[in-house]
């Protein structure tokens, strides 16, 4: 285990660039060494079969030229003796003897006895009855390929013939494996120059994505990297990473546009109540106007206290490891605890709330209603008197649940919708405060659709009405 995770350990250490340029070489050595060997064997091999087939011929030519007897006696000295000397100075140097049936020797090329003593050639291995190919090592340090073959002379009988053939160029080449050995590491170590280069080059465009990340900060998360100047594998992971940016940038001006907003609305009952305290400070008042004071600074702490309320939900609404805990309901009979709880407030309006349709739904219990709520009094704000507001419940094909709200109210201008969900966002900010509102319910209807996996969406027309429709997952 130990060994194990210092392995890991030490691997993690070794940059991408050093791995590439290890791997390269390694991978470039072992196929040098591959060619290098099987180009050695095969030229080994290539030089065996020549000298084989010289030898094989020699042989067949002096069977041709002892089987014939209108050939001269002249010709195999000519073979034999003469031909093998004058060319003793190159690499095919070579010997013949010809032994008759009684295995004595007829002829042979001057010298050859002290190089090729024709006693070793009597033993039992040296059969003389087929045709066979033996090296010999002789003690002046030279090493011979040898063939002997059986020949039929002019009387019917058999000799043998017996051809060396000087081998010893092949034995120096092996014997200077050394060099090829030089090469091999002359090409290692080319690889690892050729390597680094390769791997410092092809991790080149990492770097530059490296040092135009470390220019991007909270003051320029504009910047963007433009993949088309990446090669193909680091082309993904720059629009990935813009991607990010994107996300980061929306969140960071969202964050920004929050902060803002949320200074402003506690700005306001807190200026309420510090202006209203110094003045009621500034001069002696009756008990009367003591208590219009408390009751008006009450409401600004309500008002206070229901902001800081609203913004806790939202911040735990977001949050991605927020279980919810859902429970099976009917739709119409929850969305009527909501409207019986604003039916005194619609009575003082005048405006009539019918409920048609009806359907189940796993959801949470507290949030379904909050979000009922949200929509209902909302409406009940901007609807005129004598109006009205209809909550229709159906069941889709894909097992979703649609609940909508439609009333006759002032509506919403088409410029406003996109940004009608949107925290502390207001039409009309006058007509808000007045009106109690904070800008926060519809945010909040939005964040409890999408803990639930649903959408929510909105269709108004400015004097006709608003309708918002809402589409939860039935389980």
């Amino acid at each position: 285990m130990f060994l194990r995770n210092a392995k890991v350990g030490f691997l993690h250490t070794i940059s991408i660039r050093t791995r590439l340029t290890v791997f390269y070489s390694l991978a470039a050595f072992v196929l040098l060494t591959i060619i290098t060997l099987f180009l050695y064997w095969e030229t080994v091999n290539i030089l065996y079969k020549a000298d084989y087939q010289f030898l094989s011929n020699e042989v067949e030519s002096l069977q041709y030229i002892l089987r014939n007897k209108k050939i001269d006696s002249n010709v195999i000295k000519q073979n034999i003796v003469e031909f093998p000397t004058q060319i003793s100075d190159s690499i095919y140097r070579y010997y013949t003897r010809i032994y008759n049936e009684n295995n004595q020797v007829i002829i042979e090329t001057p010298g050859m006895s002290s190089i090729l003593p024709h006693e070793i050639f009597l033993k039992p291995s040296f059969n003389r009855n087929y045709k066979k190919t033996h090296r010999w090592y002789s003690n002046h340090h030279a090493n011979y390929l040898l063939v002997q073959s059986p020949v039929a002379f002019e009387n019917n009988k058999i000799g043998t013939i017996l051809i060396a053939l000087d081998i010893s160029y092949q034995h120096m080449m092996i014997s200077d494996r050394k060099f090829l050995i030089i090469a091999l590491l002359a090409s290692m170590l080319c690889s690892l120059l050729l390597g680094f280069t390769i791997a410092h080059r092809g991790m080149k465009s990492l770097y530059v994505l490296t040092d135009t990340v470390k220019t991007i900060t909270a003051t320029s998360l504009h910047q963007r990297i433009d993949p088309k100047s990446l090669p193909k594998e680091l082309n993904k992971l720059g629009i990935a990473f813009n991607q990010m940016l994107d996300r980061i940038e929306s969140s960071f001006t969202r964050l920004k546009q929050f902060s803002s907003d949320l200074a402003h609305e506690l700005r306001i009952p807190i200026n309420n109540l510090v202006g209203e305290t110094e003045i009621t400070l500034s001069r002696n008042h009756t008990v009367d106007e003591y208590q219009q004071v408390l009751i008006s600074n009450l409401e600004e702490f309500h008002r206070i206290s229901q902001l800081i309320e609203n913004i806790l939900f939202l911040s735990r609404a977001e949050n991605p490891q927020l279980e919810i805990q859902k429970n099976l309901l009917k739709v119409d009979e929850e969305i009527a605890v909501v409207c019986d709880y604003y039916q005194a407030m619609a009575d003082e309006k005048n405006i009539s709330i019918s409920i048609e349709g009806k359907a189940d739904l796993h959801v949470n219990l507290i949030m379904f209603r909050r979000m009922i709520s949200n929509i209902l009094s909302n409406a009940l704000k901007y609807t005129p008197s004598k109006g009205w507001i209809r909550f229709e419940i159906s069941t889709m094909k894909n097992n979703n649940v649609q609940i909508m709200l439609r009333d006759n109210g002032i509506g919403i201008p088409i410029e406003h919708q996109p940004k009608i969900f949107d925290r502390f966002y207001r039409v009309d900010t006058a007509r808000s405060q007045h009106s109690g509102g904070i800008g926060l319910g519809l945010a909040i209807v939005k964040s409890i659709v999408d803990l639930h996996q649903g959408q929510v969406s909105i269709d108004s027309e400015p004097e006709i009405g608003t309708t918002i429709c809402v589409i939860l997952p039935q389980s």
